[in-house]
């Protein structure tokens, strides 16, 4: 096993600090945590890493399935990565003293999850009243039911909305292609009354050279025919411009629609403690 190197040089073999199933990684100087290394450790289910300098949870914590209690306490983390709720085995979660200000959206996905303590974060006062305290056992047990229950729910919110949001941009899309299709169906319908309006002005020149007596009559019906003949080939152009347009809007709303998941999930502020303002924090 390689040696994991911390910012200040010094080198931590992470198997020689596993003990039984205990992996103590405290008061090391971590601020990047070894996951490749601990991932090997199958039989390291209880891992603690607090008291270090840790900002961040990445999305690739996530690989630890096999922790079933975790500590995070006294570091410096900000935010935790969206994938955290895939660490179901997790029974016992201390994130004391940190700089949390959200908790990811798939929290509620910890099913198993019988211990939380979230005191000394700059969470929104709405939410730590919701949680309660972790004074003690019993106070973490019901923090982590509550948590839980509650990011279950606004995951589920989460959801629907942008089922909803991606229904509303394909029906925007087909109705721009139906648009589309009708300003291509005018267009054709144009290019057919030129045709036959050169044809009658065919048949008026034509008769004009059989009757001279009707000439000026039909002079002036050619003139205005060929002047209706002028206005619909200019028309042809603009229904074509209108028809690119249609187009491109239309696969902009199919490229937004398909790209909509990279915008941004968690919330800012969880103002008045609803679901519907959460909800609305969340789809920003």
């Amino acid at each position: 096993m390689s040696p994991h190197t911390v910012d200040n040089k010094e080198k931590i073999n992470v198997r020689d600090r596993l003990t039984d199933n205990v992996l103590d990684l405290s008061l090391m100087n971590v601020s990047d945590i070894p996951v490749d290394e601990i991932k090997n450790l199958r039989r390291a289910t209880v891992l603690d890493l607090s008291n270090n300098r840790i900002t961040e949870i990445k999305s690739n914590f996530a690989d630890l399935i096999q922790l079933t209690v975790l500590d995070l306490s006294k570091n410096r983390i900000t935010s935790i990565c969206d994938d955290f709720g895939l660490l179901t085995n997790l029974r016992r979660l201390d994130l004391y003293s940190n700089q949390i200000t959200r908790l990811p959206l798939t929290f509620g996905r910890l099913k198993n999850l019988k211990y939380l303590d979230l005191q000394n974060n700059p969470l929104h006062v709405e939410f730590k009243n919701m949680v309660g305290l972790c004074s003690d056992n019993n106070d973490c047990l019901n923090a982590a039911k509550r948590a839980v229950h509650f990011m279950k729910q606004v995951e589920k919110k989460v959801v629907e909305a942008r089922i909803n949001q991606r229904q509303e941009q394909q029906k925007a899309a087909q109705l721009a292609i139906e648009q589309v299709k009708e300003e291509k169906a005018s267009a054709e319908g144009n290019s057919t009354d030129d045709i036959k309006s050169d044809k009658g002005k065919r048949k008026r020149k034509q008769d004009s050279s059989e009757n001279p007596s009707n000439s000026d009559q039909k002079e002036s019906e050619t003139i205005e025919a060929g002047g209706e003949k002028k206005k619909s080939r200019t028309g042809l152009p603009f229904s074509s411009l209108l028809w690119v347009l249609f187009i491109l809007m239309a696969l902009g709303i199919l490229l937004f629609s398909k790209h909509s998941d990279t915008l941004e999930t968690l919330w800012t502020d969880m103002v008045g403690g609803s679901d519907d303002i959460v909800l609305d924090e969340y789809i920003k």
